[in-house]
């Protein structure tokens, strides 16, 4: 812990023991050493020290208090200890490194088998087989709709692929693993945003956040999804971290510089919206300092070659979505808006619907206000630089992107509510500071617990998990060929699971468009569900058109058909 302040001149009461660990050392590197007192002399122990200096740097176990008095007679710079208590810092790395074991075994011991039905992991999992199996990156068999741009871009950015390789090379496609990667980069992330705001918070208030964080049903969740989310969220995090640490044009910048272009790169290629970290960077240098500094620059430079080199490497198609948020609409702005608000309110009561939860939201809503004037009276952070343009990014999004895309603001969330909850308690009730803290933590703990009673800690019966989605991929390995090509809602598990290419469909256009899009990619196949995904629409074209057809395979769930032929799958004149 630093704080620089300005001390005059004074006697010192120190405790003995304190006094025989002082070293007090100006800028010329000459020292002074305090002796230890002698036997008999009682605990504590007075003292006073006369000198005239720009900087002082007193020195005692690991607490460092740097005092500064120009041409000030009589500066007393020891006096800075009476403002210091035997420090809190071990008990609470104890604590820190308690919880992060308790948080780390409660995600490990709950992984679930299976995997919800949305597939971009699939997309994931494909890049990192090819990378293995040193077969072109983008070759992963999903064939890209240009009618339905939303449901994903041809391929994704390739860090997090290359964060999955090694397992894949040890494990093959089993999910597991990937998910206990998750774990792995939660607890990371916790580590990142204590280091981030240890400072700012009192070391209750920081241990709190890590709980907050660390227990919420909607990390839980996320662990369980081979996704980029927690990834990027630890860059995020990182990259702040690395920002505010950095000495800023001062020696030894360009270390700092290095790792932190480096980090700034793995967040851009790890989801393209990472592009927001450039932009929050340039915004905090200018805000701070204003100028770009030698850190950003340099920071910049080397994020920037290093995306050059991915271009080069994969190629440049891994920037879809940004490319489809070039013209928003206002509703979709509004709809975003919407959507994320009461995401981000879901957070915190779990999604539970009762007045406990309201009243919840009530007192965190003005916690999170009133942290927000005090941080605002602290100054413009690297967080908040980040979040602004990230902001800008995900409203501009073509479409609600659920809790996920919101993950960086939620510990940023947390912090708020924590600070106001620190500084009203402060001024108001400076001894119930510890236990307004448990009070607020009780009450989060009530819609936690009983979103956890409600969850099902059994495997997901959806994609790999459901036992009738695997029997359709063996059907499919064993009686079509390698070069078919599917139609079918989830084409990109298909692809991963049966090496046969796939392509997803428009199910907001008409019939005609279907099949003019089946006979443009030649399809051989057309696969339905009865999950009602697309309101029934594959089930009505197929059962308009069933002399086209020839069943394949059926199960409970899926149902496949062999195109006759794609001459046939074309609609006739007389039905246009």
């Amino acid at each position: 812990m630093q704080n620089v302040i300005s001390i005059p001149s004074c006697d010192l009461l120190l405790p003995a023991a304190q006094v025989a660990r002082l070293t007090v050392e100006d800028r010329s590197s000459s020292s002074v050493q305090i002796p230890p007192p002698r036997t008999g002399v009682p605990e504590l122990a007075l003292y006073s020290y006369e000198k005239a200096t720009t900087n002082w740097k007193c020195t005692a176990g690991r607490s460092t208090v740097e005092s500064e008095a120009n041409s000030v007679k009589n500066f007393h710079p020891l006096a800075a200890w009476t403002i210091f208590r035997k420090s809190p810092s071990t008990h609470a790395n104890v604590c820190l490194a308690c919880l992060l074991v308790a948080i780390a075994v409660f995600h490990a011991t709950t992984v679930r088998q299976g995997h919800l039905w949305g597939d971009d992991f699939a997309m994931y999992v494909h890049h990192a087989q090819n990378i293995v199996e040193g077969r072109p990156y983008a070759e992963t068999g999903y064939i890209y709709n240009p009618a339905v741009p939303v449901y994903g871009p041809r391929m994704y950015p390739p860090v997090f692929p290359l964060l999955l390789t090694p397992l894949y090379k040890l494990f093959g496609p089993s999910l597991v693993p990937m998910k206990l990667e998750q774990v792995a980069f939660f607890v990371l992330i916790l580590g990142a945003v204590y280091g981030l705001w240890t400072r700012d918070l009192p070391p209750v208030h920081a241990i709190a956040l890590v709980a907050i964080l660390g227990f919420s049903p909607t990390f839980w969740d996320a662990k369980d999804s081979a996704l980029s989310d927690l990834p990027f969220l630890l860059f995020f995090y990182v990259s702040a971290l690395l920002v505010r640490k950095a000495p800023h044009d001062q020696r030894g910048w360009w270390r700092w510089a290095v790792v932190t272009g480096l980090v700034l790169y793995l967040a851009m290629g790890t989801r393209s919206a990472g592009i927001a970290l450039i932009a929050g960077l340039v915004l905090y240098s200018l805000l701070r300092y204003r100028t770009l500094t030698k850190l950003t620059v340099v920071a910049l430079a080397i994020c920037g070659a290093l995306v050059l080199l991915q271009t080069r490497l994969v190629g440049s198609g891994v920037g879809s979505y940004i490319g489809q948020s070039i013209h928003p609409s206002p509703h979709a702005v509004r709809t975003n808006l919407m959507a994320y608000t009461r995401a981000v309110g879901a957070f915190w009561v779990a999604s539970a619907h009762n007045p406990l939860s309201y009243s919840l939201l009530a007192v965190v809503a003005l916690l999170m206000i009133a942290g927000l004037f005090y941080q605002y009276k602290r100054g413009f952070t690297i967080v908040e630089a980040f979040l602004a343009p990230y902001l800008c990014v995900i409203l501009l999004w073509p479409f609600p992107a659920g809790i996920r895309i919101m993950f960086p603001f939620i510990p940023w969330m947390v912090f708020l509510a924590l600070t106001g909850l620190s500084c009203l308690t402060e001024h108001v009730f400076p001894r119930y500071s510890t236990a307004a803290t448990c009070g607020l933590l009780m009450l989060i703990a009530v819609p936690y617990v009983s979103a956890y009673h409600k969850t099902d800690f059994g495997p997901i019966r959806q994609s790999d998990g459901l036992p009738e989605f695997n029997q359709l991929c063996e059907a499919v390995r064993d009686h079509t060929r390698p070069r078919d090509v599917f139609i079918c809602f989830r084409p990109r598990a298909l692809s991963l699971y049966t090496s046969r290419a796939a392509s997803t469909y428009d199910y907001h256009g008409t019939e005609q468009e279907f099949w003019q899009y089946a006979s443009s990619i030649r399809a051989a196949y057309v696969i339905t569900n009865t999950f009602n995904d697309d309101d029934g629409f594959l089930v009505r074209c197929v059962g308009k058109y069933t002399s086209r057809l020839e069943l394949a395979y059926q199960n409970p769930n899926f149902t496949m058909y062999r195109i006759r032929t794609v001459a046939e799958a074309r609609i006739p004149a007389s039905d246009r």
